[in-house]
């Protein structure tokens, strides 16, 4: 999809809650260092942080270690993440509040091999999917009741964090980000021509990714950190996404074990996730109401 101009913002919030002030600003990222986070990274190798008045340090996650919990804890002020986690965080109890949404379709998609016969999520039942467990699974879940298919008649696998099980056929589906374990099925030779996609938003359950998340307290108490933060992200992510080439170079700095080409691909895939919903009218970074509803 061709990259349209994207345009900041920030909607105004008035919410209360208390916590600790921070000496430095951190963000959480949701994984390693990558293209996923190839906007911030460049905001922060290029001084775009500093310009918008923020000491910014940015902190790579992982499977034990995720943004909504380490935000709700007061361990960082901002985070990168999706609505279903803040929404499940505000449901425990924990003031978080996402002040920029990027990303307008699901980042999941759902592929199985022709030779699996599976052509839709109605040919499920009987058969065998992998998911993300501790909240990722949800998406899948609703393809299945969407489908008027029970959940004990599909086999569900926790699967892991790369796509060796797939592979080797221990199950049929697997659930794969469009930025990552997609690109490396691809790598292995399997063609797009040679996958069924089972999409959610075929069914009206997609799970719209990728925003930044703080709390109540840092709206409340520091407006201004809040929005040099939004500007500054979406300064990176507009330059990362018009030049993808450059903003792999600057990811790898960061991850020297990562293959630039394969960054790059990671980056563009991130293009095409944004490049969608509300973006194309030159609302990049706005909530939906909508979206959040499903």
């Amino acid at each position: 999809m061709k990259l349209v101009k994207l345009m900041a913002g920030l909607v105004a919030l008035s919410l209360t809650f208390a916590s600790a002030a921070y000496a430095k600003d951190t963000m959480r990222l949701e994984w390693v260092y990558q293209g996923q986070f190839a906007g911030p990274l460049l905001a922060l190798e290029k001084g775009y942080y500093k310009d918008a008045g923020v000491d910014m340090e940015l902190l790579p996650a992982g499977p034990d270690l995720k943004p909504a919990v380490t935000v709700a804890q007061g361990t960082d002020n901002f985070g990168i993440g999706h609505p279903n986690q803040v929404i499940s965080a505000r449901a425990n109890g924990a003031p978080l509040v996402m002040v920029a949404q990027f990303g307008h379709r699901s980042a999941s998609v759902y592929i199985a091999k022709k030779s699996t016969g599976i052509t839709s999520i109605k040919d499920m039942k009987g058969h065998s999917v992998g998911l993300w467990f501790g909240g990722d699974e949800h998406e899948f879940l609703a393809m299945l009741k969407a489908a008027g298919i029970n959940q004990e008649d599909v086999k569900v696998v926790n699967q892991g964090f790369d796509i060796i099980a797939w592979l080797n056929g221990d199950y049929e589906v697997m659930q794969a980000t469009i930025y990552n374990e997609l690109q490396q099925v691809y790598r292995q030779g399997i063609k797009k021509e040679d996958l069924v996609f089972l999409d959610p938003s075929e069914s009206g359950v997609a799970m719209v990714n990728t925003g930044i998340f703080t709390t109540e307290d840092m709206i409340n108490k520091h407006p201004e950190t809040v929005q040099g933060v939004v500007d500054a992200t979406m300064r990176g992510w507009k330059e990362a996404l018009e030049n993808p080439e450059a903003a792999a170079e600057i990811v790898v700095k960061y991850n020297p074990e990562l293959k630039k080409d394969e960054q790059v691909a990671q980056i563009k895939a991130m293009g095409e996730l944004f490049c969608s919903g509300v973006t194309l009218e030159g609302k990049f970074g706005e909530s939906v109401p909508s979206e959040w509803e499903t």
